[in-house]
């Protein structure tokens, strides 16, 4: 077997106080270098920028001695960006900023520019391939298993590289990380493998001529604990870096051979190497490596308040967009920004080291004059005394009905582009005929839910408010929640074809738990099932996922502990949800607010059932919620929905 391995050197590992940094280069770095200059295995190393520069300036003859290494082609540098940012969580433009920083420090400290970049976390998605061509990359090294769930590819396929695809018929080529296959050499190292039993499953995997990645992971993990879990293996007497060395050697001596990373391009020309493949399917928009537990999540809405930070960041990027003229003094706010997004910070970061994250992203934000807005209105207006149930609101470009028995949850909407067909609303009880579909299915709504508390929703009745400006109209409710109480606001236009849903939250304490709001429900009955579809962007340009056939939920809970499984990215803050006659496009009100998308879609008669939602956060091991001081939380936010008007679809 032709066999290779990268290991993944990252100091800004959230579980790593400062003061260890030193103990992780002596107890991981150099065992990894004395692999390779002792023991002659080629092998890769990635390691971000800023881990380069900590390294640099703490022990800077590691860096002389992999500087020898590299060039002497005894090992080989693979490339990743300034910081270890989730790419299909960011906008383009800190996508391309963090791999040209991050190129160049590689340059400027090691003196070599890889060809080769491993993707962080490997959170995939099309929009990123773009980048890692414009960043002059030969291929990205990325997780196989998750990709290939929903993929239907021949087993050969994860035996030799391939090229993925992109937007705009774009690719690039993939070396494959396999899970499964580095986590067993981790459980071999932690004792909880035999050596044979690690050989005999290495062995088992039959890649013929093709090839098998035997790591592609962290190095700290091995003969260092951050004591992040009461879990962790415990750390033997004997070196866990003298047990790499002898699995590697058992392989060797059976004669499998380790080979540098970027010599598996050389199969691209393989007759079962170079298809073209797309990673990304409608049922998961972003893969990510290992397990579903592990999901984009974890970096978006969870960790101490990844809401909160992420808006922050979004809103100074905003503010670096709009600088046109490149300068040294713009780079450094890039470079600062990218550290700010750096993924550990969001989620077993220690309380000191956040602190500090966030003390920094703040001086940035300030520098850059860039704050996170929160959409203004109040409750006012006459009080509507309703005969049923039912308030209906017509203007020139918008008719709606609304349910005040269900707190202004959206019973129908239509726009005047679309022949006032209507296009989202409630899917009432009885609609659907399987029994696992037998209830109302509302829009607009919010639901909070977590351990200990029971289910928020404002699905209750409410007495409304009208206000009529020659802008809009204006329909406004208060109602308590079991955590505090919410101010809502259904918000129509007159000459735009637009609806905005308004939420202001008063709630007792942090929430505990997922948030999820804005709730659109498509109303398919006269939609081509074939063509349903939804279109988004995580980390580049716009990409489209069709529901023809599909049955799944991005919302559904890996386990008691983890609430969910799969997200939308949503870096241009909108989502595009709809079908060939109409299409809906949704977005916060406030650009920079990070919500992910998460989308429903099941199979069913008479018409699918297909509804997008947003979250503000979700829950996980990571979870430690501090998004305010003291005991209140108040926050206001809000959507917008009007009809999708390109004919693209």
């Amino acid at each position: 077997m032709k066999l290779f391995a990268i290991f993944h050197l990252n100091l800004m590992f959230s579980s790593i106080p400062e003061e260890s940094r030193m103990e992780v280069i002596e107890r991981c770095y150099w065992p990894l270098l004395n692999l390779i200059e002792k023991h002659d295995f080629p092998l890769g190393i990635e390691a971000s920028g800023i881990t380069l520069e900590i390294i640099k300036d703490l022990a800077p003859e590691w860096i002389e001695k992999f500087k020898e290494l590299l060039k002497n082609d005894k090992a080989e540098l693979i490339g990743s960006g300034y910081a270890q940012i989730i790419g299909p969580l960011v906008p383009a433009s800190v996508n391309k900023a963090n791999l040209r920083i991050g190129k160049n420090v590689c340059n400027e400290i090691l003196e070599t520019t890889p060809r080769i970049a491993l993707v962080n976390e490997q959170a995939w998605s099309a929009g990123l391939v773009e980048h890692y061509i414009n960043a002059g990359y030969e291929g990205v090294f990325m997780d196989y298993d998750n990709p290939a769930r929903f993929s239907g590819w021949d087993d050969h396929i994860q035996h030799f590289p391939q090229r993925v695809s992109g937007i705009d018929d774009e690719s690039i080529p993939v070396l494959w990380s396999r899970s499964m296959v580095f986590q067993k050499l981790q459980r071999f190292a932690h004792k909880e493998l035999e050596l044979s039993e690690y050989i005999e499953y290495v062995e088992s995997l039959g890649t013929e001529s093709g090839w098998l990645p035997v790591y592609g992971n962290d190095a700290e993990i091995f003969d260092f604990r951050p004591q992040r879990y009461k879990t962790e293996a415990v750390q033997e007497a004997d070196s866990e870096w003298s047990l790499l060395l002898l699995a590697f050697k058992a392989l060797q001596n059976r004669k499998h051979t380790f080979h540098l990373p970027s010599k598996v391009l050389n199969d691209l020309d393989h007759p079962l190497g170079g298809n073209k493949l797309s990673l990304c399917s409608a049922q998961q928009p972003v893969p990510v490596k290992k397990q579903s537990k592990y999901n984009i999540t974890r970096w978006a809405v969870s960790g101490r308040n990844d809401f909160y930070i992420n808006s922050l960041c979004r809103a100074v990027a905003a503010k670096l967009d709009q600088i046109i003229d490149s300068c040294p003094e713009t780079e450094q706010k890039w470079r600062e920004l990218c550290f700010c997004w750096s993924s550990d910070f969001r989620t077993h970061i220690t309380k000191e080291r956040y602190a500090e994250a966030i003390q920094k992203l703040t001086n940035i934000a300030e520098e850059s004059s860039a704050i996170v807005e929160e959409p203004l209105f109040k409750v006012e207006g006459d009080t509507v005394a309703m005969r049923g149930r039912k308030l209906n609101v017509e203007t020139p470009s918008v008719s709606i009905t609304l349910n005040t028995a269900k707190g202004l949850a959206i019973h129908k909407a239509s726009f005047a582009s679309h022949n006032r067909y209507p296009s989202f609303g409630t899917l009432g009880h009885g609609y659907f005929k399987d029994i696992d579909l037998g209830a109302d299915f509302f829009s607009g709504h919010i639901i909070m839910e977590g351990p200990g508390i029971p289910k928020d929703t404002d699905l209750a009745k409410i007495t409304p408010r009208i206000k009529k400006t020659s802008e809009f109209t204006t329909i406004s409710c208060t109602m308590n929640l079991y955590q505090g109480s919410l101010d809502k606001a259904v918000r129509i236009y007159r000459d735009k074809q637009q609806i905005d849903v308004l939420y202001k939250f008063s709630l007792n304490e942090p929430p505990r738990g997922f948030m999820r709001l804005g709730h659109v429900t498509l109303l398919t009955g006269t939609m081509n099932p074939d063509k349903l579809f939804y279109a988004t962007s995580n980390g580049g340009k716009r990409e489209t996922h069709f529901l023809k056939d599909c049955t799944f939920d991005h919302s559904d809970h890996v386990s008691f502990l983890v609430s969910s499984s799969q997200a939308l990215g949503m870096t241009d803050s909108t989502v595009i949800l709809g079908g060939e006659e109409r299409a809906l496009e949704i977005s916060p009100m406030v650009k920079e607010h990070a919500f992910i998308g998460m989308i429903k879609c099941q199979q069913a008669t008479p018409s699918p059932f297909v509804r997008v939602f947003f979250s503000m956060q979700e829950m996980d091991e990571t979870s430690l919620q501090t998004s305010c001081e003291g005991s209140n939380y108040i926050f206001s936010t809000g959507f917008s929905i009007k009809p999708y008007m390109e004919d693209k679809f």
